[in-house]
Protein backbone atom coordinates (compact mmCIF):
# COMPACT_ATOMS: atom_id res chain seq x y z
CA UNK A 1 0.00 0.00 0.00
CA UNK A 2 1.12 3.32 -1.01
CA UNK A 3 0.17 5.82 1.67
CA UNK A 4 1.15 9.28 1.80
CA UNK A 5 1.32 11.86 4.57
CA UNK A 6 1.32 15.64 4.94
CA UNK A 7 2.09 18.05 7.77
CA UNK A 8 3.28 21.66 7.60
CA UNK A 9 6.63 20.67 9.81
CA UNK A 10 7.67 17.49 12.08
CA UNK A 11 8.26 19.62 15.29
CA UNK A 12 6.82 21.40 17.98
CA UNK A 13 3.41 19.80 18.66
CA UNK A 14 1.51 16.43 19.32
CA UNK A 15 -0.01 15.83 15.44
CA UNK A 16 3.52 15.96 14.41
CA UNK A 17 4.61 13.27 16.80
CA UNK A 18 2.03 11.28 16.11
CA UNK A 19 3.02 11.38 12.55
CA UNK A 20 6.59 10.55 13.22
CA UNK A 21 4.98 7.48 15.43
CA UNK A 22 2.28 6.26 12.86
CA UNK A 23 4.51 6.97 9.80
CA UNK A 24 7.52 4.51 10.59
CA UNK A 25 4.83 1.96 11.90
CA UNK A 26 3.67 1.85 8.65
CA UNK A 27 6.63 2.04 7.13
CA UNK A 28 8.21 -1.19 9.02
CA UNK A 29 5.42 -3.29 8.22
CA UNK A 30 6.50 -2.42 4.79
CA UNK A 31 4.04 -0.28 2.99
CA UNK A 32 5.36 2.69 1.08
CA UNK A 33 5.20 5.45 3.39
CA UNK A 34 6.00 9.13 2.26
CA UNK A 35 6.14 12.24 4.55
CA UNK A 36 5.46 15.20 2.33
CA UNK A 37 6.26 18.43 4.43
CA UNK A 38 6.30 22.67 3.82
CA UNK A 39 9.44 22.45 5.81
CA UNK A 40 11.96 20.95 7.21
CA UNK A 41 13.24 22.23 10.74
CA UNK A 42 16.68 21.68 13.20
CA UNK A 43 14.91 19.67 15.67
CA UNK A 44 12.21 17.63 14.49
CA UNK A 45 10.59 13.95 16.07
CA UNK A 46 12.73 10.80 15.24
CA UNK A 47 11.30 8.88 11.83
CA UNK A 48 12.22 5.25 10.68
CA UNK A 49 14.67 5.71 7.93
CA UNK A 50 12.25 3.93 5.99
CA UNK A 51 9.94 6.32 5.36
CA UNK A 52 10.66 8.64 2.86
CA UNK A 53 11.22 12.11 3.22
CA UNK A 54 9.87 15.02 0.86
CA UNK A 55 9.55 18.73 1.76
CA UNK A 56 8.63 21.94 -0.71
CA UNK A 57 12.14 23.86 1.70
CA UNK A 58 14.72 22.79 4.02
CA UNK A 59 13.92 25.57 6.11
CA UNK A 60 11.05 27.97 7.96
CA UNK A 61 12.79 31.11 6.01
CA UNK A 62 13.13 29.38 2.19
CA UNK A 63 9.12 28.67 2.94
CA UNK A 64 8.14 31.95 3.11
CA UNK A 65 9.71 33.32 0.47
CA UNK A 66 7.37 30.58 -2.03
CA UNK A 67 4.68 32.32 -3.70
CA UNK A 68 1.12 30.46 -2.50
CA UNK A 69 0.46 29.35 -6.20
CA UNK A 70 3.81 27.91 -6.57
CA UNK A 71 3.38 25.77 -2.73
CA UNK A 72 0.35 24.46 -4.36
CA UNK A 73 1.85 24.04 -8.35
CA UNK A 74 5.37 22.17 -6.24
CA UNK A 75 3.11 20.28 -3.86
CA UNK A 76 0.77 19.26 -6.62
CA UNK A 77 3.55 17.61 -8.15
CA UNK A 78 5.33 15.60 -5.94
CA UNK A 79 1.88 14.37 -4.56
CA UNK A 80 1.72 13.25 -8.26
CA UNK A 81 5.21 11.71 -8.60
CA UNK A 82 4.42 10.11 -5.14
CA UNK A 83 0.99 8.17 -6.82
CA UNK A 84 -0.54 7.44 -3.36
CA UNK A 85 -3.40 4.83 -2.76
CA UNK A 86 -4.48 6.95 0.41
CA UNK A 87 -3.56 9.91 1.51
CA UNK A 88 -4.19 11.73 5.19
CA UNK A 89 -3.42 15.72 5.86
CA UNK A 90 -2.53 17.16 9.21
CA UNK A 91 -3.52 20.78 10.06
CA UNK A 92 -2.28 22.21 7.49
CA UNK A 93 -0.91 19.65 5.67
CA UNK A 94 -5.05 18.98 5.47
CA UNK A 95 -5.27 22.33 3.85
CA UNK A 96 -2.58 21.89 1.46
CA UNK A 97 -3.60 17.91 0.40
CA UNK A 98 -7.06 19.18 -0.67
CA UNK A 99 -6.18 22.13 -2.75
CA UNK A 100 -3.44 20.76 -4.27
CA UNK A 101 -4.36 16.96 -5.52
CA UNK A 102 -8.29 18.08 -7.47
CA UNK A 103 -8.70 15.33 -10.05
CA UNK A 104 -6.34 13.29 -8.68
CA UNK A 105 -8.07 9.61 -7.84
CA UNK A 106 -6.67 8.28 -4.60
CA UNK A 107 -8.64 7.95 -1.04
CA UNK A 108 -8.39 10.94 0.76
CA UNK A 109 -8.52 11.41 5.00
CA UNK A 110 -9.09 14.35 6.96
CA UNK A 111 -7.75 14.56 10.94
CA UNK A 112 -9.64 16.40 13.63
CA UNK A 113 -6.94 17.50 15.86
CA UNK A 114 -8.77 19.68 18.70
CA UNK A 115 -12.01 20.66 19.30
CA UNK A 116 -13.98 19.99 16.23
CA UNK A 117 -16.23 22.97 17.77
CA UNK A 118 -13.91 25.43 16.31
CA UNK A 119 -13.87 24.48 13.80
CA UNK A 120 -16.85 25.58 12.83
CA UNK A 121 -16.80 28.95 14.49
CA UNK A 122 -13.80 30.11 12.88
CA UNK A 123 -14.52 32.80 9.76
CA UNK A 124 -12.30 33.42 6.63
CA UNK A 125 -10.80 31.82 3.26
CA UNK A 126 -8.98 29.27 5.46
CA UNK A 127 -11.68 28.20 7.27
CA UNK A 128 -13.95 28.37 4.43
CA UNK A 129 -11.48 26.00 2.47
CA UNK A 130 -11.08 23.56 5.58
CA UNK A 131 -14.67 22.54 5.91
CA UNK A 132 -14.68 21.82 2.19
CA UNK A 133 -11.48 19.62 2.55
CA UNK A 134 -14.10 17.71 5.64
CA UNK A 135 -16.78 17.16 3.54
CA UNK A 136 -15.29 15.95 0.49
CA UNK A 137 -12.56 13.88 2.30
CA UNK A 138 -13.40 9.85 2.18
CA UNK A 139 -12.69 9.54 5.51
CA UNK A 140 -12.21 11.36 8.96
CA UNK A 141 -10.05 10.55 12.00
CA UNK A 142 -11.20 11.85 15.54
CA UNK A 143 -9.44 11.08 18.68
CA UNK A 144 -11.67 10.64 21.29
CA UNK A 145 -15.53 9.65 21.26
CA UNK A 146 -16.50 12.60 22.91
CA UNK A 147 -15.81 14.82 19.39
CA UNK A 148 -17.85 12.43 17.28
CA UNK A 149 -21.31 14.38 18.68
CA UNK A 150 -19.68 17.51 18.08
CA UNK A 151 -18.73 16.80 14.45
CA UNK A 152 -21.97 18.25 11.78
CA UNK A 153 -24.43 15.16 11.73
CA UNK A 154 -23.81 14.51 8.06
CA UNK A 155 -19.98 14.11 8.49
CA UNK A 156 -20.35 11.60 11.73
CA UNK A 157 -21.09 8.48 9.34
CA UNK A 158 -17.51 9.22 7.58
CA UNK A 159 -15.48 9.38 11.74
CA UNK A 160 -13.06 7.08 12.39
CA UNK A 161 -11.88 7.16 16.14
CA UNK A 162 -8.38 6.38 16.50
CA UNK A 163 -6.74 7.99 19.70
CA UNK A 164 -2.93 9.26 19.81
CA UNK A 165 -0.91 6.46 20.54
CA UNK A 166 1.23 6.32 23.87
CA UNK A 167 4.95 5.87 23.06
CA UNK A 168 6.01 1.99 24.41
CA UNK A 169 9.19 3.75 25.77
CA UNK A 170 6.95 5.98 28.11
CA UNK A 171 5.56 3.23 29.46
CA UNK A 172 9.06 1.07 30.10
CA UNK A 173 10.25 4.43 31.75
CA UNK A 174 7.16 4.14 34.57
CA UNK A 175 8.29 5.64 37.95
CA UNK A 176 9.80 3.41 40.41
CA UNK A 177 8.49 3.02 43.96
CA UNK A 178 11.32 5.21 45.32
CA UNK A 179 10.72 8.15 43.02
CA UNK A 180 7.86 9.16 44.20
CA UNK A 181 9.54 10.58 47.91
CA UNK A 182 9.03 13.78 47.10
CA UNK A 183 7.00 16.43 45.39
CA UNK A 184 8.39 19.50 44.52
CA UNK A 185 9.42 19.49 40.85
CA UNK A 186 6.37 20.22 38.20
CA UNK A 187 6.03 20.08 34.50
CA UNK A 188 4.14 21.63 31.82
CA UNK A 189 4.67 21.09 28.21
CA UNK A 190 2.54 22.23 25.30
CA UNK A 191 3.20 25.10 22.32
CA UNK A 192 3.24 28.61 24.28
CA UNK A 193 -0.25 29.81 23.19
CA UNK A 194 -3.29 31.06 24.23
CA UNK A 195 -5.43 27.31 24.08
CA UNK A 196 -2.62 26.27 26.87
CA UNK A 197 -4.13 29.17 28.99
CA UNK A 198 -0.75 29.25 31.13
CA UNK A 199 -1.77 32.16 32.71
CA UNK A 200 -3.96 30.27 35.22
CA UNK A 201 -1.28 27.88 36.12
CA UNK A 202 0.86 30.86 36.85
CA UNK A 203 -1.81 32.47 39.35
CA UNK A 204 -2.54 29.15 40.91
CA UNK A 205 1.49 28.90 41.36
CA UNK A 206 1.19 31.54 43.75
CA UNK A 207 -0.90 30.21 46.13
CA UNK A 208 1.10 27.07 45.43
CA UNK A 209 4.80 28.48 46.30
CA UNK A 210 2.85 30.75 49.00
CA UNK A 211 2.59 27.90 51.12
CA UNK A 212 5.83 25.20 49.55
CA UNK A 213 8.58 28.22 48.64
CA UNK A 214 10.34 25.79 47.22
CA UNK A 215 8.28 23.98 44.25
CA UNK A 216 9.51 24.70 40.70
CA UNK A 217 7.35 24.82 37.70
CA UNK A 218 9.16 23.94 34.34
CA UNK A 219 7.17 24.79 31.06
CA UNK A 220 8.69 22.98 27.80
CA UNK A 221 7.52 24.64 24.72
CA UNK A 222 7.96 27.53 22.13
CA UNK A 223 5.45 29.97 20.95
CA UNK A 224 4.40 33.40 20.59
CA UNK A 225 3.35 34.16 24.13
CA UNK A 226 6.74 33.46 25.57
CA UNK A 227 7.52 36.77 26.01
CA UNK A 228 4.33 38.03 27.60
CA UNK A 229 4.75 35.00 29.46
CA UNK A 230 8.14 35.35 31.02
CA UNK A 231 7.13 38.72 31.76
CA UNK A 232 3.87 37.76 33.45
CA UNK A 233 5.93 35.32 35.58
CA UNK A 234 8.53 38.29 36.31
CA UNK A 235 5.99 40.65 37.68
CA UNK A 236 4.20 37.94 39.74
CA UNK A 237 7.64 37.37 41.40
CA UNK A 238 8.02 33.37 40.21
CA UNK A 239 11.27 33.98 38.67
CA UNK A 240 13.09 31.38 40.82
CA UNK A 241 10.02 28.90 40.77
CA UNK A 242 8.84 29.27 36.96
CA UNK A 243 10.98 28.54 34.07
CA UNK A 244 10.24 29.08 30.38
CA UNK A 245 12.69 26.30 29.36
CA UNK A 246 12.02 25.95 25.23
CA UNK A 247 11.14 22.91 23.27
CA UNK A 248 12.81 19.68 23.73
CA UNK A 249 12.32 16.51 21.52
CA UNK A 250 13.41 14.54 25.05
CA UNK A 251 10.32 15.24 27.03
CA UNK A 252 10.29 11.82 28.25
CA UNK A 253 13.94 12.01 30.24
CA UNK A 254 12.28 15.32 31.59
CA UNK A 255 9.48 14.00 32.90
CA UNK A 256 11.24 11.53 34.64
CA UNK A 257 13.16 14.17 36.66
CA UNK A 258 9.86 15.51 37.84
CA UNK A 259 7.06 14.48 40.80
CA UNK A 260 4.07 16.14 38.50
CA UNK A 261 2.22 16.77 35.41
CA UNK A 262 -0.15 20.11 34.99
CA UNK A 263 -2.29 20.86 32.13
CA UNK A 264 -4.23 23.98 31.99
CA UNK A 265 -5.82 24.22 28.65
CA UNK A 266 -9.51 25.61 27.70
CA UNK A 267 -9.16 23.42 24.68
CA UNK A 268 -7.60 20.67 23.74
CA UNK A 269 -8.38 17.80 21.20
CA UNK A 270 -6.03 14.68 22.78
CA UNK A 271 -3.25 15.74 24.67
CA UNK A 272 -0.24 13.84 24.14
CA UNK A 273 1.88 15.25 26.88
CA UNK A 274 -0.58 14.20 28.98
CA UNK A 275 -0.80 10.73 28.06
CA UNK A 276 2.89 9.90 27.91
CA UNK A 277 3.07 12.20 31.63
CA UNK A 278 0.32 9.22 32.74
CA UNK A 279 1.91 6.82 31.80
CA UNK A 280 5.28 7.22 32.88
CA UNK A 281 3.47 7.17 36.28
CA UNK A 282 2.92 10.74 37.48
CA UNK A 283 0.32 12.32 39.16
CA UNK A 284 -1.51 14.73 36.96
CA UNK A 285 -3.92 17.41 36.98
CA UNK A 286 -5.68 18.53 34.24
CA UNK A 287 -8.41 21.16 33.09
CA UNK A 288 -11.92 19.69 32.33
CA UNK A 289 -12.14 21.10 28.77
CA UNK A 290 -14.40 19.65 26.50
CA UNK A 291 -12.60 16.76 24.70
CA UNK A 292 -10.00 15.40 25.45
CA UNK A 293 -9.02 14.85 29.42
CA UNK A 294 -12.12 13.11 30.57
CA UNK A 295 -11.14 10.77 27.80
CA UNK A 296 -8.08 10.53 29.17
CA UNK A 297 -8.39 10.91 33.52
CA UNK A 298 -11.15 9.38 35.71
CA UNK A 299 -11.01 12.44 37.90
CA UNK A 300 -9.89 11.13 42.26
CA UNK A 301 -8.53 7.63 40.33
CA UNK A 302 -5.59 8.20 38.30
CA UNK A 303 -5.22 11.68 38.32
CA UNK A 304 -7.94 15.26 38.76
CA UNK A 305 -9.24 17.00 36.46
CA UNK A 306 -10.63 20.53 37.44
CA UNK A 307 -12.68 23.74 35.78
CA UNK A 308 -11.21 25.17 33.16
CA UNK A 309 -9.97 28.38 34.17
CA UNK A 310 -10.69 27.44 37.86
CA UNK A 311 -7.39 28.91 39.70
CA UNK A 312 -8.71 27.89 42.88
CA UNK A 313 -9.68 24.62 42.42
CA UNK A 314 -6.05 24.09 40.05
CA UNK A 315 -4.01 24.94 43.33
CA UNK A 316 -5.79 22.98 45.75
CA UNK A 317 -5.36 20.22 43.27
CA UNK A 318 -1.47 20.51 42.86
CA UNK A 319 -1.32 21.08 47.08
CA UNK A 320 -3.02 17.94 47.74
CA UNK A 321 -1.07 16.06 45.41
CA UNK A 322 1.95 18.10 47.13
CA UNK A 323 0.54 17.08 50.65
CA UNK A 324 -0.16 13.34 49.91
CA UNK A 325 2.34 10.72 51.47
CA UNK A 326 4.24 8.89 49.11
CA UNK A 327 2.51 6.04 49.28
CA UNK A 328 -0.63 8.01 47.66
CA UNK A 329 1.29 9.47 44.99
CA UNK A 330 2.57 6.29 44.25
CA UNK A 331 -1.12 4.54 44.38
CA UNK A 332 -1.94 7.15 41.64
CA UNK A 333 0.69 7.16 39.53
CA UNK A 334 0.35 3.17 39.28
CA UNK A 335 -3.01 3.66 38.31
CA UNK A 336 -2.47 6.62 35.75
CA UNK A 337 0.50 4.17 34.06
CA UNK A 338 -2.25 0.87 34.00
CA UNK A 339 -4.88 3.25 32.35
CA UNK A 340 -2.81 4.64 29.72
CA UNK A 341 -1.57 1.11 29.35
CA UNK A 342 -5.05 0.00 28.90
CA UNK A 343 -6.14 2.15 26.51
CA UNK A 344 -3.91 3.83 24.20
CA UNK A 345 -0.97 0.63 23.23
CA UNK A 346 0.71 1.86 20.69
CA UNK A 347 0.37 -1.65 18.34
CA UNK A 348 -3.39 -1.45 19.21
CA UNK A 349 -4.10 1.68 18.08
CA UNK A 350 -1.40 1.68 15.07
CA UNK A 351 -3.20 -1.10 13.73
CA UNK A 352 -6.60 0.68 13.56
CA UNK A 353 -4.42 3.25 10.84
CA UNK A 354 -3.95 0.34 8.96
CA UNK A 355 -7.27 -1.23 9.28
CA UNK A 356 -9.12 2.26 7.98
CA UNK A 357 -6.84 2.84 5.34
CA UNK A 358 -7.02 -1.33 3.84
CA UNK A 359 -10.66 -0.67 4.48
CA UNK A 360 -10.86 2.41 2.50
CA UNK A 361 -9.28 0.54 -0.48
CA UNK A 362 -11.64 -1.88 -0.12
Amino acid sequence: MKILFMSGNLTDGGAQRVISVATSYLADKGHDVTLLLYTRNEKEYPLSEKVKVLSLASSPEEYKKISEINRILLTRKLIKNTSPDVAIGFLEGGYGLFVSSFGMRFKKVSSIRSNPRLLWTVKGLRATIDKLWFHSSDAIIVQTESQVPLMKKRLRKKCTVIANPVSDEALKRAKGESEYENCKKIIMAGRLATQKDYPVMINAMKKVVSKYPDVTLSIFGKGPLEGSLQAMIEESGLSDNILLKGWTNNTLDEYAKSDMYVMSSYYEGMPNALVEAMAMGLPCVSTDCETGPSDIITDGDDGFLVPVKGVDALAERILQIIEMSPEERKTMGEKAHNAIKDKFLSSKILNQWEELFEGLLK
